[in-house]
C-alpha cells in the first residue's frame, strides 16, 4: 500500500512540474519567436550562439527591474500635512484629462509626487509636455525613470 502511494504521488509531482514548465514563458526570446502558430507562417533565426545569449541576458535584466528605461512627467510635488491629499486630487484631475495616460503617486521622502506617462524617449516625453503645459506649465518637469512594459 505504501509502495503505491509513493508510486502515486510521484506521478502527481511530475505532473505538476511538467504543467507548471508548459505554462511559463520560455526564458528564450528567440524560441517564443520561432514557434509557430496555427494558420501563421514560421520563423526561422540563425545567429551566432553567443548573440543569442546576449540577447536573452539583456530580457532577463528587463524583466528583473520589472521595466526598461525611460521618461515620466512630474506634475506634482509637494510636502507637508495636505500632501498626500492634494497629490489625490491632482492625479483625479489628470485622469479625467488625460484617461488613456498612466499616472502614478508616489512617496519620496519627503515629497509626494504624481508622474505620469510611460515614454520610451526625451522625445515623447518632451511632446505630451508641451501638451500639458497649459496646465502644468511652472510645475512639470521631465524625469528618467523605469517605466512599465509597453503593450
Amino acid at each position: 500500500m505504501l509502495k503505491v502511494a509513493a508510486v502515486t504521488l510521484s506521478l502527481l509531482l511530475s505532473a505538476a512540474i511538467s504543467g507548471a514548465l508548459r505554462a511559463q514563458a520560455p526564458s528564450d526570446v528567440f524560441t517564443r519567436f520561432e514557434s509557430g502558430k496555427p494558420g501563421q507562417g514560421t520563423v526561422k533565426i540563425t545567429q551566432d550562439v553567443n548573440i543569442r545569449n546576449l540577447v536573452n541576458l539583456h530580457a532577463s535584466q528587463q524583466r528583473k527591474m520589472n521595466g526598461i528605461k525611460g521618461y515620466r512627467i512630474c506634475i506634482y510635488l509637494g510636502s507637508g500635512q495636505e500632501a498626500n491629499k492634494k497629490a489625490d486630487q491632482e492625479r483625479a484631475k489628470f485622469i479625467s484629462r488625460y484617461e488613456d495616460v498612466k499616472s502614478y503617486k508616489r512617496f519620496e521622502y519627503p515629497y509626494f509626487k504624481v508622474y505620469v506617462g510611460d515614454f520610451r524617449t526625451k522625445s515623447e516625453a518632451l511632446r505630451f509636455l508641451k501638451k500639458i503645459e497649459r496646465n502644468y506649465s511652472d510645475e512639470a518637469f521631465i524625469r528618467e525613470d523605469i517605466i512599465a512594459f509597453p503593450d
